[in-house]
């Protein structure tokens, strides 16, 4: 099992647009853009440009066709020691640590951290149960005010063994739980300095969670850790809905996505998944659409339809944030995605959009990365759950994960 060291007490936060954290999107006197572009580019696949369809069996973890372009001469192969459709049994245990899943996971933090805010991540809060062939991360009350002065939330975190690099394709299939708290898929290196997060939503709408019950973040973060310094993409478009006729809430009539993902019991899944491209090239993607690229200097967001290409605002030497990150609109369209248009936007952009104030110094993402998945209630959180809700034992505040998978491009 794979422990790595605490590396300093502030360990890494999950954060929103604009705050309450703690954490900074400053911290460089010189902001940074990436002058020479990766030789890489992002195109639309059949499966892409409008994600998975009925005859797309989503529960089939290798036979469900990967959404990412790769090109001619490659293909996806799949990374059997990462990957992981959990049917197998593994039952709670106290023990922190404990390896499952023939030493794909353990059940905790990657490192000796026992989670944000109020978070208490507990190892017997992890199971797998085998009958169903589901990962199950359940969720109670900590009765203790130790942290931030409240009762806190006992839940649970699984890490991997293995690390991920670039290029590489990571998807997982999540029924999230209908609780006001974070469900999370993340990536993040051993050193807590280069974080993507895959997943990040806070699906439950009660306590006056209904605006962010309705969004998916689709992020990153670059860290510095002493002293500790954080930058990610904070615009609007980061917060990622869908709220067109099409759209999986509005088809079902779904206030949030824990209501979708419970469904009066009857659980639904969400796959959601990201292609590492290269340092600074990531794609996002939901049930296989493509939804978000950042590219270099510029973003490119799917939402209600319409692609919008845009770059970070710039004044007085530094980014703009007005509780979102204010960005310049280069281009919008109501067709397909249209890389030459991100290109153009990143060609007219002053800073870069992955590491801006060059905290990986020249780097870029490149650091291998441990897959964590986890709930938590973050430090800058005002919606926490009730004691009532802690208490429920239908099973809709216990977050499904019904697999994970890995790819790599390889040459055929």
């Amino acid at each position: 099992m794979k422990k790595t060291p605490l590396v300093t007490l502030i360990a890494v936060t999950l954060t929103a647009c604009g705050g309450g954290s703690g954490s900074s999107n400053s911290g460089s006197s010189q902001l940074i853009r990436h002058d020479s572009p990766p030789n890489s580019s992002s195109q639309l696949t059949t499966i892409s440009s409008t994600g998975y369809s009925a005859g797309h069996d989503t529960e089939n973890m290798t036979g469900l066709p990967v959404p990412a372009f790769v090109d001619a001469n490659m293909e996806w192969q799949l990374q059997s020691q990462l990957s992981d459709d959990f049917n197998y049994t593994f039952t709670p245990t106290n023990n922190t640590t404990t390896e499952f899943g023939s030493g794909k996971w353990y059940n905790f933090y990657h490192n000796q951290w026992d989670g944000p805010g109020a978070t208490y991540w507990q190892p017997d809060h992890v199971s797998v149960d085998g009958n169903e062939g589901k990962l199950k991360l359940r969720t109670s009350r900590n009765p203790s005010t130790s942290k931030q002065d409240k009762p806190g939330v006992n839940t649970g975190c699984i890490s991997s063994n293995a690390t991920v690099q670039y290029p590489v394709f990571v998807e997982a299939s999540v029924s999230m739980a209908d609780i006001s708290l974070a469900a999370a898929v993340w990536l993040l290196s051993p050193d807590d300095t280069q974080e993507i997060d895959i997943l990040e939503a806070y699906a439950g709408n009660g306590n006056g969670n209904g605006y962010f019950s309705k969004l998916i973040h689709l992020s990153h973060h670059s860290f510095i850790r002493d002293p500790f310094t954080d930058y990610q993409p904070r615009d609007r478009n980061s917060w990622w809905e869908n709220t067109t006729s099409n759209g999986p809430l509005v088809q079902g009539n779904y206030d949030s996505w824990g209501e979708y993902s419970w469904n009066n019991g009857t659980r639904q899944y969400l796959q959601i998944g990201v292609n590492w491209i290269n340092p600074w090239h990531f794609e996002y993607f939901i049930n296989g659409e493509l939804v978000r690229v950042l590219y270099a200097n510029a973003f490119a967001t799917k939402m209600n339809d319409r692609w919008e290409y845009s770059y970070p605002k710039v004044a007085n030497d530094d980014l703009v944030i007005d509780g979102y990150q204010t960005v310049v609109t280069h281009s919008t369209d109501n067709g397909d995605f249209d890389f030459a248009a991100l290109k153009a936007a990143s060609n007219a952009s002053k800073v870069s959009v992955i590491d801006p104030y060059d905290f990986q110094k020249g780097k870029g993402f490149h650091k291998a990365a441990d897959i964590i998945i986890n709930m938590e209630l973050q430090s800058w959180w005002t919606h926490d759950p009730t004691d009532s809700e802690l208490l429920d034992s239908s099973g809709k505040t216990t977050m499904l994960v019904d697999w994970v998978r890995v790819f790599k491009p390889v040459n055929k």
